[in-house]
């Protein structure tokens, strides 16, 4: 049935009580129907006045059945977050469509924090008039508040407790994903590890409350340094991992002496006392193609252990500085201080 009138029009004061008639004369017709329904639904009529309604729906207004038709107005009795200038039932019965709101807030006398789901249709005459509309409104705010915990709990299971980093078991998961990702697509990635120097002895002189301020604050300062696409967390005691995606030799070992040098040059101070901190760092880059011999597990291993042999080298020469695995010769001492790259060629020792 085509509906003739999309606008509605001031009404004096007898327009609107032949409305609210008719509706609820559409109301008594269809008493059947609308009995079916186990929301909460009330019929509003064009100037926003609740005409009927069911049980359900006193129940979420928190209102008696008497209370509800003398306050009457929908925005009053359910306050959403589109009252009153976009009430959805006005957008109803000017629109002549019908309307779905999923994540809808609002506020009754039963529950001042109301999430729901809201829907309605025209009511529309014999004629094609528009009377006004028929909403549904089903409370989810338990489901809501559920989902919330649900996700609170999520990030905390990944989620390292003091530093807030994601924590080992994620990132060594995310290594994996991430490993396969770039087999696939033939792209390398970096792995950076970072040591907070002489943790122990900042520990030991200033307090274990001292210690966690630093691992928290050193922690915020990686963060920082990283793009929307990298990952960073906590891998243990006082060291952490960034996964550098889309990284290569060359841009690990930016991202790692960028670290380094923020973190020298920032003072930390707990409780009025300065406390030194440095980090070392040691890089490793995956450049592996993907074959079906491949096992992504196991190649991830090895970019760690490379990773940590590189950051091995770092505390071994004096700590405070970044190493590259690709960079250190197998046979080299860790102690030796001298970078294969600092060495002289054979034809300059001539």
């Amino acid at each position: 049935m085509a509906i003739q009138n999309n606008t509605l029009p001031s009404q004096s004061n007898d327009e609107k009580a032949a409305d609210t008639q008719a509706l609820k004369a559409w109301a008594k017709n269809h008493k059947g129907l609308l009995e079916v329904l186990l929301d909460a639904y009330c019929i509003v009529s064009p100037s926003n006045q609740v005409v009927d309604f069911n049980v359900a729906f006193t129940e979420l207004c928190g209102e008696s059945y008497r209370k509800i038709l003398k306050i009457g107005n929908f925005c009053e009795l359910l306050n959403t977050e589109l009252c009153p200038h976009q009430c959805p039932a006005k957008q109803i019965a000017t629109s002549g469509r019908a309307l779905r709101l999923d994540e809808l807030s609002g506020a009754s006398k039963a529950y001042p924090q109301l999430q729901m789901i809201l829907a309605g249709v025209p009511v529309v005459a014999e004629d094609g008039n528009i009377l006004g509309s028929l909403i549904t409104i089903r409370n989810v705010s338990a489901e809501s508040e559920l989902q919330k915990k649900y996700d609170e709990r999520k990030v905390e299971s990944v989620t390292d407790g003091l530093t807030r980093l994601f924590n080992k078991a994620f990132m060594e998961d995310m290594l994996i994903r991430t490993a396969k990702t770039s087999m696939r697509e033939i792209r390398g990635f970096s792995v950076a590890m970072c040591d907070i120097d002489h943790f122990k002895k900042v520990n030991d002189t200033y307090g274990h409350q001292a210690g966690d301020y630093v691992l928290v604050t050193v922690a915020q300062m990686l963060a920082g340094e990283t793009r929307e696409s990298d990952l960073v967390g906590r891998f243990g005691g006082e060291e952490f991992i960034v996964i550098l995606s889309n990284s290569d030799v060359a841009g690990a070992l930016i991202f790692a002496e960028r670290f380094r040098n923020r973190v020298a040059n920032t003072q930390i101070f707990f409780e009025g006392k300065k406390i030194p901190v440095t980090v070392s760092l040691g890089t490793a880059t995956f450049l592996e193609k993907w074959s079906p011999d491949i096992n992504a597990e196991r190649c991830v291993k090895e970019l760690i252990n490379k990773a940590d042999t590189a950051l091995y080298y770092s505390k071994a020469n004096g700590r405070n500085q970044v190493r590259q695995f690709e960079k250190i010769e197998s046979k080299q001492d860790p102690t030796d201080k001298t970078m294969p790259s600092e060495k002289a060629t054979p034809s300059e020792k001539k």
